[in-house]
């Protein structure tokens, strides 16, 4: 009687561990998915900034991986800080779409980002204040809209990196995930700099 009844407790554990390690997989999968969109919508904000990128510039960013650029060439330090907040956000993200779980990954993702946003506000005010700049209207609206169409794609991740969280979090399925290495993910920081 008493062997019925350590394999009818083994057998409930071992249920519980196979349905709790799929939950953990299945929320991790969400968590990838969401990122993918985010990920989009950044490379989007990207590719566009690039893209608007005065042609010598866009020259030189082009040229940045065969030499170093020279900074002779830029005609002040806000470009040359802003080919690297470019350079650094793109290496970010190819780092975070191959660990979209990665607390340091998204954090380097945040980081650049917001550079980005802080870069963007820093033209707007030269723009105003007279200063020769590249970045002028319609630019920095389409800068904007580019963004907002982000922020819904990072809530979602967010809320999928919060469920995730909380499950990985849970007793008694911390003690699982804590041995197959399911670390707690980071949210994305969406604030933002131009309000």
């Amino acid at each position: 009687m008493s062997l019925l009844i350590f394999s009818s407790v083994l057998a409930v554990l071992f249920f519980w561990a196979v349905g709790a390690y799929n939950r953990l997989v299945v929320l991790r999968a969400s968590v990838a998915k969401q990122f993918a969109a985010v990920d989009a919508q950044l490379l989007r904000v990207l590719v566009w900034m690039q893209g608007n990128l005065p042609a010598s510039m866009r020259d030189m960013l082009s040229e940045m991986e065969e030499a170093a650029l020279p900074e002779a060439l830029l005609k002040n330090e806000r470009d040359l800080n802003l080919l690297k907040i470019l350079e650094e956000l793109s290496d970010s993200l190819d780092l975070a779409r191959t660990q979209p779980l990665s607390a340091s990954a998204m954090q380097k993702v945040n980081e650049d980002r917001l550079a980005l946003a802080a870069w963007a506000k820093a033209e707007v005010r030269a723009g105003q204040s007279g200063e020769a700049t590249w970045f002028i209207d319609p630019l920095p609206y389409k800068f904007d809209r580019l963004k907002a169409q982000a922020w819904p794609l990072m809530d979602a991740y967010n809320q999928a990196v919060f469920q995730y969280n909380e499950a990985v979090n849970q007793f008694p399925a911390s003690l699982l995930a804590k041995q197959v290495n399911f670390l707690p993910a980071q949210m994305l920081d969406n604030a933002d700099l131009l309000a």
